[in-house]
């Protein structure tokens, strides 16, 4: 099981990934949450984990698929060791 430290590193990472899209792509926050309906400004905040079904949702908003968004995202603390 991993511990609250995993979670909050594991989640700065996909915050980070998910400021890096929007930004490269030029849109507001409060565009994405009126295109999406997912509130993009509490999780890039830290303050929600996001959803698988979110992270679909603006996977296919920004036109990168999930693979490509995790592709980089490094799990160095691997729980089951």
């Amino acid at each position: 099981m991993s511990t609250p430290r995993r979670d909050n590193q594991f989640l700065a990472t996909i915050v980070w990934r998910l400021k890096e899209i929007r930004n490269g792509r030029g849109v507001s926050q409060q565009r994405v949450t009126m295109d999406t309906g997912v509130n993009i400004s509490r999780i890039e905040s830290g303050n929600r984990m996001p959803s698988i079904y979110s992270l679909a949702i603006l996977c296919k908003y920004y036109e990168v698929s999930m693979e490509e968004f995790f592709k980089n995202i490094d799990l160095k603390n691997k729980p089951w060791e």
